[in-house]
């Protein structure tokens, strides 16, 4: 069912203990761009599936329902298709799930049962996930770059209140990495403002020796999971070690406050340059999973392809 977005974020805080990063009030906040949302739940007595989307007008294809993240804590197959069907009977022309869930054989027959399936560009439903609390096994590489950064005088910095100062210096780090990166998202002073007013999003900074950020990153901690959400390291930070640095500072964090997993967020192991990410990545010990991913539903055949075209021509998306 539909519900207003007060509701929501009460059935969500009450209800929910392990609630995505990217199902927040505060991430909702922060996202610009959102021509109107809709706010779903299965049940108000018995809450045990919720979940966000934007809905945007596409021409040639009509009302598209975008929802990136599933809150949910059951494996009865009948309430996901129940819940899923729900969303389909209010007559989109097209719906596109994105979920960060480990995969669930439950969550996907469900899904499936409503008529969704898998899109044909999508991205890499794989990840990489780092058991806090068991000893850690990182590569040798690693652990060379951690020392680098040591030997050159690096220091870690917890940031429980962010100033506006290290805020712009966060986007002045980001924008660095962009460019190297070549990525095509981008944020800005604001939307980390409003992100950082809920404490389960955390920042971080490594200072060179002269004491300028040359490091950061923001991540998310929600009961006995946490995610990585944005890293920004400068040209500097690449090459002293302190990309690595910072990243074993905040597993040990996670460590000493007893959160028991670190998601790395999406990896995509290639034979291109992607490959690069997930190798830097895997030398954190961390072992492979794969998301329930992506799924997508369509009116019609028709429609379905023309948004595959419109992925593949206006947003330079890539199969994987």
């Amino acid at each position: 069912m539909t519900i207003d977005e007060v509701q929501f974020f009460e059935i969500q805080a009450t209800h929910f203990s392990n609630i995505p990063y990217n199902q927040t009030k505060e991430w909702l906040k922060s996202t610009v761009g959102i021509v109107s949302t809709k706010f779903f739940v299965n049940s108000l007595k018995k809450p045990e599936i919720a979940c966000w989307g934007r809905v945007f007008k596409r021409k040639f294809v009509g009302n598209h329902l975008m929802i990136d993240g599933i809150t949910y804590q059951t494996d009865n197959i009948k309430t996901i298709h129940d819940f899923f069907q729900n969303i389909v009977n209010q007559n989109y022309s097209i719906i596109e799930i994105s979920d960060i869930g480990i995969h669930s054989t439950h969550f996907e027959i469900g899904i499936r049962q409503a008529g969704f399936i898998r899109p044909i560009l999508s991205l890499s439903p794989l990840s990489l996930i780092v058991k806090t609390q068991e000893p850690f096994n990182f590569h040798r590489n690693w652990r060379r770059n951690v020392r680098k950064a040591e030997n050159e005088g690096c220091e870690f910095e917890i940031v429980e209140y962010p100033t506006e100062v290290q805020l712009k210096e966060f986007v002045g780090l980001f924008k660095q990495l962009k460019e190297r990166k070549g990525l095509e998202f981008s944020i800005n002073n604001r939307s980390l403002y409003l992100l950082l007013q809920n404490k389960c999003y955390k920042l971080f900074f490594v200072k060179n020796s002269k004491g300028n950020y040359i490091s950061g990153r923001i991540i998310y901690v929600c009961g006995d999971n946490s995610y990585d959400i944005y890293a920004a390291n400068s040209d500097e930070g690449t090459k002293n070690g302190s990309a690595y640095y910072i990243q074993e500072k905040i597993l040990f964090y996670l460590k000493h406050i007893g959160v028991s997993y670190f998601d790395y967020g999406r990896i995509s192991p290639s034979n291109d340059e992607m490959n690069n990410i997930y190798i830097s990545k895997n030398y954190s010990g961390g072992e492979p999973i794969t998301y329930n991913g992506q799924w997508l539903y369509s009116k019609s055949k028709q429609t379905g392809l023309l948004y595959e075209i419109y992925k593949l021509l206006i947003r330079k998306q890539r199969r994987y």
